[in-house]
């Protein structure tokens, strides 16, 4: 093994360890099991109907997101983390360990992180921090510690968006058909992540493209298939309950009824919302946001990366999709309701890998990890904070 290998070894058993250890620590103070299952089970109760035949839950849960249509009551959530439900639930029935599936997400994407921080010509050093600073420093640590419904889905879009971003990078042709399959799935968990296809599109392009530009179209449009299964299998789902290929049953839970979920007249009230300042009484706003960067630091490094090389195509290109997500985010009616921090915008975090990850013109000097430890370490307090704030109130 030589020295590189060594440091690469190290830093990343250091900040895994790092990570489990907090996991462990942040149980044990909140008095949760790792293995327990979750009141808040909309999957695992979807699941369950699949097993049984029916698409409908069997009655109303009275403290779930429950759409109601026809007389029937179906989970109002994009389906995917049903999957993993209805894989499990031979073997669990219906109390599966949602806290360990979600913890489970929430590593492994660090994890996923480090390793495309690596391909793309960075330190051990570095990758660690930057792996650290987007999962542990991010409201993604709080979300990773329980199996409630809404932060199942967001942790494994964002798991599976950050794969998608990864095999995207690979050089085996055979992995770009994956990197849409795992567009795929985070769409049928956050279906706003749709809004990177074509920046996946261009990036492969970009690998195969040969000089013939109808030929090369041709070529990733097949890698695209996946995503394209993936959206049929979920517009077919949605017909068969709602009747409507776009509808995940939102728009029939009781606060959408008399008021639409998304409308452009939420963006400028949602962006104040994402620019409260902590403080008063609770010290933490409790509703619908906090300070978006001060809780998802990530978001800092980010814009540093972003602007310290010039705007060619491709940032362009970046910068128009996350944009076009954002302000998606931002016409929703909320912005996540109760919760610490400013959960929504997490999602936004794995395809942000693309520019934080711009690979390197020189060898890197270890004062460039300055920027990430910082933020790092800011990131990791503020969110075990806010775990240990959070959870006491509402359980």
């Amino acid at each position: 093994m030589d020295g590189k290998e060594e440091r690469f070894t190290y830093h990343f058993i250091l900040a895994a360890g790092l990570l489990i250890c907090a996991y462990i620590i942040i149980y044990r103070v909140l008095g949760l099991s790792i293995l327990s299952h979750s009141d808040y089970d909309s999957y695992t109760r979807q699941a369950a109907a699949w097993w049984q035949g029916r698409s409908d839950l069997p009655g109303n849960v009275t403290w779930l997101e429950l759409a109601f249509f026809n007389g029937r009551y179906y989970v109002s959530f994009p389906p995917f983390p049903s999957v993993i439900q209805f894989l499990l639930i031979p073997f669990f029935g219906t109390e599966t360990p949602d806290n360990l599936i979600n913890t489970l997400f929430g590593f492994f994407s660090f994890v996923l992180i480090y390793r495309f921080m690596m391909r793309r010509g960075f330190g051990g050093l570095y990758s660690s921090l930057t792996a650290l600073l987007l999962t542990m420093g991010s409201n993604l640590f709080y979300m990773s510690v329980t199996g409630w419904v809404w932060f199942s889905a967001q942790t494994q879009g964002f798991f599976f968006a950050a794969l998608a971003v990864y095999l995207s990078d690979s050089g085996r042709k055979s992995a770009w058909y994956f990197s849409f399959l795992c567009l795929g799935f985070a769409f049928a968990c956050r279906p706003m992540y749709i809004v990177y296809a074509p920046l996946l599109l261009v990036l492969i392009y970009h690998k195969i493209y040969d000089g013939g530009r109808i030929r090369t179209l041709v070529l990733c449009a097949k890698y695209a298939l996946p995503l394209a299964a993936a959206g049929i299998a979920a517009a077919v789902y949605n017909i068969s309950r709602f009747g409507n290929p776009f509808e995940f049953g939102h728009n029939y839970l009781p606060e959408f009824l008399y008021a639409p979920q998304f409308s452009l007249k939420y963006v400028p009230g949602n962006f104040l919302e994402i620019l409260k300042l902590p403080g008063g009484k609770g010290f933490w706003p409790a509703y619908n946001g906090t300070l978006f960067f001060l809780v998802n630091p990530a978001f800092v490094l980010l814009a540093v990366r972003l602007f310290e090389r010039r705007l060619d195509g491709g940032r362009v290109l970046y910068l128009a999709c996350a944009l076009t997500h954002l302000v998606l985010i931002l016409s929703h009616k909320t912005m996540g309701g109760w919760q610490f921090g400013c959960r929504y915008l997490v999602d936004l975090l794995p395809f942000s890998l693309l520019i934080i990850g711009g690979r390197p013109k020189t060898e890197l000097p270890p004062k460039s990890a300055a920027l990430p430890a910082a933020l790092a370490a800011f990131g990791i307090a503020v969110n075990i904070w806010g775990a240990v704030w959070y959870y006491p109130q509402i359980m």
